[in-house]
């Protein structure tokens, strides 16, 4: 049983009438005679039957009538279900990045923007983000390191400097003391980021800087710790501009890394998406000098 013939006899059990049900369905009528005719061979049952020139539902045509309603508003209901739900995905942007501080200051200011819009943002280790766009289950991200992938464009947008924050009882010493092995230094670094981290404790050690203990922190929690400057850090300049944290300006200690865009060459970002990415670049291009020494 095809729907397009339910759908032509429920139009004439509707009307009992041929002639208006072929008007309304834009086909004519010998057609549309030939379709029930069609469908009742198929049952092998009588739909309806005439009573002078009138029809009328046979009681098999009335139980029919009631399922082909029934299945009518089922079908009607999945396609305003799906047209919501493509309207939905069109609404929505999905993107990660590689840490909560590269997105968060400039997401307030997009969502602010932009409430038409919903979001399914994520921060993921690079390797898990490089999946998730060739897999199409983000349409970008931002990341402090380049993916190198063949089937991924990873644009570079802007430096970034990552310094060496200090306790406060350095604040009159010479810069100096961070070389000094004798001085028990503990460092902080997030608890969610194996790839930054492992990049910044690479750097110490070809620095010769001894990490005597770290103390791993969650995103949410490393700035108010980081404020309280009990602990030596390795962090972006912009976070320490942005707390007010001194920082070690001798260039040797200072790391020089970029901040990236990337997504898979063979998505065609949706309007939304495409949207919220020129936002970013737009954002981090215009304030390029606070990411810097």
């Amino acid at each position: 049983m095809e729907l397009l013939h339910l759908k032509y006899f429920q139009c004439v059990a509707k009307h009992l009438n041929y002639t208006k049900a072929a008007e309304e369905l834009k086909i004519s009528q010998p057609a549309l005679s030939m379709m029930v005719k069609k469908l009742e061979q198929e049952l092998k049952i009588d739909l309806f039957y005439k009573k002078g020139r009138n029809i009328f539902l046979t009681d098999n045509g009335e139980i029919l009538l009631k399922s082909a309603d029934h299945i009518m508003n089922e079908l009607n209901k999945a396609e305003e279900l799906i047209y919501k739900n493509e309207e939905t995905k069109q609404n929505t942007i999905t993107f990660a990045s590689s840490h909560s501080r590269l997105i968060s200051a400039l997401f307030d200011k997009y969502i602010e923007g932009n409430p038409q819009y919903m979001f399914n943002c994520e921060i993921e280790k690079t390797g898990k983000i490089t999946q998730k766009l060739l897999n199409y289950d983000i349409q970008f991200a931002l990341s402090s390191m380049k993916i190198s992938h063949p089937d991924i464009n990873s644009r570079l947008i802007i430096n970034e400097d990552i310094v060496i924050t200090y306790p406060k009882y350095y604040d009159d010493k010479n810069p100096d003391f961070i070389y000094n092995n004798d001085i028990y230094k503990t460092f902080i670094f997030p608890s969610h980021n194996y790839d930054y981290n492992n990049f910044i404790k690479n750097n110490l050690k070809y620095m010769n800087i001894k990490i005597h203990n770290i103390n791993y922190v969650d995103d949410a929690f490393i700035d108010s710790i980081a404020k309280q400057r009990q602990y030596f850090s390795f962090i972006p300049v912009s976070m320490c501009k942005e707390l007010g944290i001194p920082y070690i300006k001798d260039s040797n200690l200072i790391i020089r890394t970029f901040i990236y865009l990337s997504s898979a060459k063979n998505n065609i970002l949706s309007e939304a998406n495409l949207n919220m990415y020129q936002f970013i670049e737009k954002y981090l291009m215009n304030r390029q000098a606070f990411y810097v020494v």
